[in-house]
């Protein structure tokens, strides 16, 4: 260890010995080519090596390799045994860098330099990074892999050790916002119920504008297992350089693409047929906001038509503010063509029966009306009717003359 420190400081002593003889500052030395490397898709496998190699490799490299497999594949690294890579500690100079996944962020593998042999490098799922780094001085040999891709042993075989192949499951989006859904898979029979979900949604923008993808509702059955279950974003096309976001966790977050074509993908094997999500895109330009778009406050110019219209389309809820008077005043334009229907057939009813009981009620024949003479109005003739009958009031006197008279 203490050779390597003694090594190293002078190595970096030399270097600056030999700038300052130059006379070159650090701003001024030769900048690192980084045109090296290459994005490999081969089916097959095949290899890649350092610069010049089994010659020495040359200094300020910086080369890039980004290895994809199919679906439900691995891949495999095998270092020849000629290999020599300026050795330091930790590999802080000279090296080549394994990550397991596409990014430069992906799960370290390990670094490696010195004489040793890496020998077997495995990855975990079918992406892996790759960087060759060589600083100025002390080069070697450098390196040569060969790469291949095997079946990943964590998906389930079937007979034969044949996987089931894939569905075709895409579908195409467009316009100033619309609804994502893993629902409709099941709805339009895209996949067997027991096969795996792997669909894509392709959205659309119009000409000049981006894509806001906000998410309604998000459940993965396996969290945390990105093998089994994931949706991820991509921004441009369906390319892996162009992945956006990758969401297999118990949370999913908003997405503001640059372009406008998104692609989202959804991932789930046979085990994970619950998992879902809903998504909502909605189609913005920058501002300046133009005639016929709505400023969101948040750096989006959105179509008039999703103002007031009960969904939340931009970041915050500006396009749903303080539309509860343009609700009840444009109540007719919020009918849907049933309601509207119902209402119609429901008034001509009405208007239909009335013009029937009008036709009957002109059609029947009048009652005559009998007119009476003034005299049948007279008050002698009702006097005898309402008058109460008149009694004859006789006296004591008058009752005792009559008995004497008719003795």
């Amino acid at each position: 260890m203490l050779l390597l420190f003694i090594e190293e400081g002078f190595a970096r002593a030399q270097k600056t010995a030999d700038d300052a003889s130059k006379g070159l500052k650090p701003s001024q030395r030769p900048p690192r080519s980084r045109h090296c490397g290459n994005w490999m898709r081969h089916a097959d496998g095949g290899s890649f090596s350092s610069p010049n190699y089994p010659n020495t490799y040359p200094p300020n490299k910086e080369c890039l390799y980004v290895l994809e497999a199919l679906p439900r594949q691995r891949i495999e690294l095998l270092f020849d045994e000629s290999f020599y890579i300026e050795a330091s500690f930790e590999c802080r100079f000279d090296h080549i860098e394994v990550r397991d996944g596409p990014f430069s962020f992906s799960p370290l593998i390990n670094r490696f330099c010195g004489a040793t042999c890496p020998g077997l490098v495995l990855s975990s799922g079918r992406f892996m990074w790759i960087r060759f780094y060589s600083d100025e001085e002390l080069e070697g040999i450098g390196f040569r892999v060969r790469y291949s891709f095997t079946a990943d042993p964590e998906f389930h075989l079937h007979v034969g050790g044949l996987l089931n192949p894939i569905p075709d499951c895409q579908f195409e989006l467009s316009g100033a916002d619309g609804l994502i859904r893993s629902s409709q898979v099941d709805e339009e029979y895209q996949v067997k119920p027991d096969q795996a979900v792997d669909c894509i949604w392709t959205i659309r923008a119009p000409t000049n504008n981006k894509i806001y993808l906000r998410f309604l509702e998000y459940q993965m059955e396996n969290s945390n297992e990105c093998k089994k279950n994931f949706v991820a974003v991509y921004d441009g096309s369906n390319a892996i350089e162009d992945l956006k976001a990758k969401f297999c966790s118990t949370v999913a977050n908003d997405i503001m693409l640059d372009t406008g074509v998104g692609v989202v993908r959804m991932w789930a094997d046979e085990s994970s047929r619950l998992s879902r999500f809903r998504m909502l895109f909605t189609s913005f330009a920058d501002p300046p906001c133009v005639g016929g778009t709505f400023f969101c406050h948040s750096n989006m110019c959105i179509n008039n038509s999703l103002v007031c219209n009960g969904i939340q389309n931009c970041v915050f809820p500006w396009d749903e503010s303080n539309c509860k008077e343009k609700k009840q005043k444009g109540i007719f334009q919020h009918m849907t063509r049933t309601h509207s229907t119902v209402i119609c057939v429901s008034t001509g009813v009405v208007m239909l029966l009335l013009v029937v009981s009008i036709l009957v009620q002109v059609k029947q024949p009048r009652k005559k009306v009998l007119v009476r003479k003034n005299n049948l109005f007279q008050r002698g003739d009702f006097q005898g009717v309402f008058e109460p009958p008149h009694y004859e009031l006789l006296t004591l006197r008058e009752k005792v003359s009559v008995l004497n008279y008719s003795v």
